[in-house]
């Protein structure tokens, strides 16, 4: 890696992926893998084995030689020349603690064979010594890049009590260990010695030659994956075509029912039109006969209203003959209207029951065929997380949960040229829906369409007004203004299209200082809620910039990440006691929910949180890989998420951001993309 490189992602180098802060007197494990003394000796506190340690990052578990104490480890020599790196780079805007009487001073001096920082008064006694004649200095100020390869290669030191300044020159073969010239003919005496270079040149060779092979296996396993992933593509084929012909079998089944059930009806109704035409012709003679009758009653009324006795009598056949003529015991003829009455078809009932829609053959190429019935009648549903019945006869075992969260979007890849990602750290969304995320390693914040389109991107490295030093949270205000935390202890606040407007915060712990802040956020009043990370607060300024008020501390926050207002509360994320905290407007600690482990509802290295839609507060729980869910209350809801680079894993998610249609976006840390997931 080049000295350029080197420096753009120092933060990320010199960073623990345990407690997530500068590392702190830096230990490696026989993995490879470093963390701070402080960490390594609270896993081993939390485990309650002695002498034995497991790797937070592989999981790996090491016998620790000695007495067993993490402080056995050996020393990272390259971190702690990191370290002093990142001192110098940052002189300009962090003061140098002093490596003889501890006093912080940005006139800081290095030198190249002590290995250590002095200020100017300790620089001036040091340089006095007539041992340290040779030794050269440099105020930090006017280091360049040749000076901090120099830096860079310092050797290592002996970690033997009263050894500590004493170089490791030989090597210990009976031993295996590196030595320094005291140790030879101390703890060593006898013992067959080499030079540290020499062991070093054959260590290599053994090393070139062990990862050639590892290369060649490498490969064998990548032409595995490609013919499983070539495998996992036929199989999904498979599948949509197997869907495809139970569909096409079922429309044709369907069909078939339709047309019959079509000619039943259309049965039907000819009938009932025809009973329907011959009751409406019945009603319009029953019609005419009633007016008839009334006629002639109208008639016969009116006769016998101005006619004499005899006269009526008279008339007494003349009525029997209207009588007779009206029909008044005319036929009600209505047997020819039909009753309908359906008879279902038990027969087809029974083969739909017994027979299905078809049967699935499953065939495995080592086993013999297994069959099973899927069945159109049957469905099966299973409460989430329990596992449900299995098919019958399948060799597979069937598990469904409620209120999934599937992914339905990534977008983002590793790089640096515009619209690539390098670390995404922070994620926001505004009312657009554009997704704007920070870009820690490439210096910058960059802005996306829903559908994770690139639309413009702004930022570079440094400290000055608009430029970035890794930046971490973002988010936005009410009125779109973009506003960015970062490395430079600050907090800096831009228009929707990236132009610089204002900042405030600066090194230090005073009220409107800031020391590494992580996480803000924006309250419903437009007040920036910071997290500052390593003064241990959280501390809440308007939307103004001006500082307002200020909560935690030692001994109630250990490591704060993230906080969010929600109603009357202030959630916050505790890296340190892997934990959710809750308090209430006025700072004052209420309760709190999770411990570290890998269960539900408890965490490992919780980050950054957010609450979507329906109410439920999201966690990136970053080290478990995987966004919890619960309610406001700490119960646990749900998770998703899983290790690993395929759809709906992560390596590390980081911080998440809610869609105006409920969607949850995802900060895939390690991945270097975002992801989008729905709740299905």
């Amino acid at each position: 890696m080049d000295i350029k490189t080197l420096l753009d992602n120092l933060h990320d180098e010199v960073s623990c992926s345990v407690c997530m802060c500068t590392f702190t007197d830096p230990k490696q494990l026989p993995c490879l893998h470093s963390f701070c003394l402080h960490c390594l000796n609270g896993i081993q506190r939390t485990s309650g084995v002695h002498g034995k340690i497991t790797c937070p990052e592989c999981r790996r578990q090491f016998q620790i030689s000695g007495s067993g104490n993490p402080s056995e480890l050996p020393t990272n020599f390259r971190i702690n020349s990191l370290l002093d790196v990142l001192a110098i780079k940052e002189c300009s805007t962090a003061n140098v603690k002093c490596g003889n009487c501890n006093k912080r001073s940005a006139q800081t001096l290095y030198c190249f064979q002590c290995c250590s920082f002095w200020c100017e008064e300790c620089g001036l006694a040091h340089n006095i010594i007539r041992t340290n004649k040779e030794h050269r200095t440099l105020a930090l100020k006017d280091f360049q890049d040749q000076d901090i390869e120099a830096v860079l290669k310092r050797p290592a030191f002996c970690q033997e009590k009263r050894h500590e300044n004493k170089e490791l020159e030989l090597f210990c073969k009976d031993c295996k260990v590196a030595i320094c010239n005291t140790c030879a003919v101390t703890l060593h005496e006898g013992h067959g010695k080499m030079l540290s270079e020499e062991a070093t040149d054959a260590r290599k060779t053994q090393i070139n030659s062990m990862t050639q092979s590892l290369i060649e296996k490498a490969q064998e396993k990548q032409k595995e994956l490609e013919q499983l992933n070539q495998k996992s593509t036929d199989f999904k084929l498979q599948v949509a075509d197997f869907k495809s012909q139970v569909q096409t079998n079922v429309d044709q089944v369907i069909a078939i029912i339709e047309a019959r059930k079509r000619d039943v009806l259309d049965s039907v109704d000819n009938q009932a039109k025809k009973s329907l035409e011959y009751l409406s012709q019945k009603k319009d003679e029953v019609e005419n006969k009633v007016k008839l009758i009334e006629s002639a009653i109208k008639q016969t009324q009116a006769l016998v209203k101005r006619s004499f006795s005899a006269e009526i009598l008279g008339f007494s056949e003349t009525f029997d003959t209207i009588l007779q003529e009206q029909g008044i015991q005319g036929n009600r003829d209505t047997e020819c209207i039909p009753r309908f009455s359906f008879t279902k078809s038990e027969k087809l009932i029974n083969v739909l029951n017994s027979e299905g829609i078809g049967n699935v053959k499953i065939v495995f190429s080592e086993a013999k065929a297994q069959q099973f019935e899927a069945k159109g009648k049957e469905s099966s549903k299973v409460v989430g997380g329990d596992k449900g019945t299995h098919v019958r006869d399948s060799p597979l075992e069937t598990q469904v949960q409620t209120g999934r969260f599937r992914s339905v979007l990534s977008f983002g890849q590793k790089g640096k040229s515009v619209g690539m990602l390098n670390r995404p750290w922070g994620v926001a969304v505004n009312d657009r829906d554009e997704i704007a995320v920070t870009d820690f390693c490439n210096h910058r914040v960059s802005v996306f369409s829903c559908v994770g389109i690139h639309l413009r991107s702004f930022g570079r490295s440094g400290y000055n007004n608009g430029e970035f030093k890794c930046p971490t949270a973002i988010a936005f205000d009410s009125v779109g203004n973009i506003v960015v935390a970062d490395g430079g202890h600050r907090v800096q606040v831009f228009d929707r299209n990236g132009n610089f407007l204002s900042k405030f915060g600066e090194y230090g712990s005073g009220d409107n200082q800031l020391r590494y802040p992580q996480g803000l956020s924006i309250n419903g009043n437009g007040d920036i809620i910071v997290a500052d990370r390593d003064n241990k607060l959280i501390k809440v300024f308007s939307s103004s910039r001006s500082y307002l008020r200020k909560f935690g501390g030692a001994g109630s926050l250990v490591t704060p990440i993230h906080c969010i207002q929600h109603g009357q509360y202030f959630i916050v994320s505790d890296v340190g006691d892997h934990s959710i905290k809750m308090f209430d407007l006025e700072g004052k600690f209420i309760s709190k929910f999770g411990k570290q482990g890998n269960k539900d509802g408890e965490f490992n290295k919780p980050l950054y949180l957010s609450v979507n839609k329906e109410g439920l507060l999201m966690v990136c729980d970053s080290q478990n890989q995987r966004v919890q869910v619960f309610e406001l209350s700490g119960k646990f809801v749900t998770k998703f998420g899983s290790e690993g680079s395929g759809r709906g894993q992560f390596k590390k998610p980081f911080s998440t951001a809610i869609l105006s249609d409920g969607r949850i976006v995802v900060c895939d840390w390690k991945n270097d993309r975002i992801q989008v997931f729905e709740h299905t």
